[in-house]
């Protein structure tokens, strides 16, 4: 959580200040740490592009790859187990069929991923890397559009003191998923995501109402602009973008227009791109 109080911090001082930096402790130049882009890396379903998503594997590759993040998408099964799984069925991801709400625990433990793995109960993920990983966590409603994950999850985040350390951030589609978590803690930050329509829609007054429960919005990469960018940071939210299967088209634009945070299917091909700008800028 560190690195994303400093994207805060960085953020308060450059509005303050009216600056383009912040220069040096005894008053010189500003020095290569404090003015390289440093944004949060999420791993998107960890490692995706080099591993099965949602799993070991996965989560394992990004974490070695240096991703400030992992992510993990939720679903809720028949029998009420939360599980890291993103489409509403399991026949793109396993050998079996069906939608996850309509199969229990048991039934989804039974059916095969790539690689010899499973579906994963965020149960299994909190308690295999506790507070050794950092946490980006995706709610859902279920088909009838309820919220129906929130006390369960808030409860096995408590479970390992993830929330009181620092290492959760939750985003959502859904505004009153988030504003239900944060009855049951109000120490989570929040990413409110927006769908296309909800972009070209978006004003002044839409930021600020989402400024009272959330840090950040989330995004397209692809609807994002530099005009969008200032609008966002100016009403004091930072931005995260997503991709679809075009990140490496668009990857490089966001970099240049310094994003404060951004989706990635393989965390180290993000990680050296921000390395690359940060030289050339060095230059």
């Amino acid at each position: 959580m560190k690195k994303l109080m400093n994207i805060v911090i960085l953020s308060c001082l450059l509005l303050v200040s009216g600056c383009s930096f912040v220069g040096s402790a005894d008053g010189g130049a500003p020095t290569e740490k404090e003015t390289a882009y440093d944004p949060l890396i999420i791993a998107h379903r960890g490692a995706s592009d080099l591993e099965p998503e949602h799993t070991f594997l996965s989560y394992e590759r990004a974490l070695e790859d240096g991703a400030d993040y992992i992510e993990i998408d939720l679903r809720q099964t028949k029998d009420g187990e939360l599980v890291a799984v993103h489409d509403e069925d399991v026949d793109r991801i396993t050998d079996g069929s069906g939608k996850v709400e309509d199969l229990t625990l048991d039934e989804i433990k039974q059916l095969n991923v790539d690689k010899g793995q499973k579906i994963l109960t965020l149960q299994e993920i909190v308690d295999k890397y506790k507070d050794t990983a950092h946490y980006y966590i995706e709610t859902r409603t279920d088909s009838k559009e309820n919220i129906v994950m929130e006390e369960q999850l808030v409860s096995i985040l408590e479970s390992q003191d993830l929330i009181e350390k620092d290492r959760v951030i939750i985003q959502s589609f859904y505004e009153d998923s988030m504003l239900k978590i944060h009855e049951l803690n109000s120490e989570i930050p929040f990413v409110r995501l927006l769908r296309k329509a909800e972009v070209q829609e978006l004003d002044d007054e839409t930021l600020q109402h989402i400024k009272k429960y959330a840090m950040a919005v989330g995004i397209y990469a692809g609807s994002v602009d530099a005009e969008l960018l200032k609008q966002i940071h100016d009403n004091g939210l930072q931005l995260h973008v997503y991709y679809y299967d075009d990140e490496k088209e668009l990857a490089p634009k966001m970099l240049d227009m310094k994003v404060d945070g951004f989706f990635t299917n393989d965390p180290a091909y993000a990680i050296d791109l921000v390395k690359e700008a940060n030289k050339k800028e060095g230059q």
